[in-house]
């Protein structure tokens, strides 16, 4: 059972919820705190407030009703405001309604993960990596 979670804490288990990536790996990216901080600055108080609530409730549900209470009740780009859609792409990409949050969100972007690679220009993937065959020829 879940005990009164602060906001920034179901931030963190929506977003691995929505993502596919455990909490850890959410964690990992050290974006979180960011990511909290830039949906709370530029989404309507209300959606926030009552997108947790929704949140909360779903959190307390048995993980099988769990994807379809997500479907039904937080993906629909109505349902405050898009604001599930938002935070995906916001840690997929590092972005918020098109606009780059900061050049860590870009090298910390799921997308590289989901991909198995690594974004041009930073995290290179290492001395050697060349010689290994890659996974879409495996």
């Amino acid at each position: 059972m879940i005990n009164a979670l602060t906001n920034a804490q179901l931030f963190h288990k929506i977003s691995a919820l929505l993502t596919g990536f455990s909490e850890a790996e959410i964690m990992a990216t050290g974006m979180l705190e960011s990511y909290y901080n830039t949906v709370l600055a530029n989404s309507e108080g209300d959606d926030v407030a009552y997108f947790f609530l929704n949140v909360e409730q779903i959190l307390y549900e048995k993980q099988e009703s769990r994807e379809s209470a997500i479907a039904t009740q937080l993906m629909p780009n109505s349902s405050y405001s898009g604001l599930a859609r938002n935070i995906i792409i916001l840690w997929y990409t590092g972005n918020w309604n098109n606009n780059p949050v900061s050049s860590a969100a870009y090298i910390q972007g799921l997308m590289w993960d989901s991909g198995y690679t690594h974004p041009p220009g930073a995290k290179q993937p290492g001395y050697g990596s060349w010689a290994n065959v890659p996974i879409s020829v495996r």
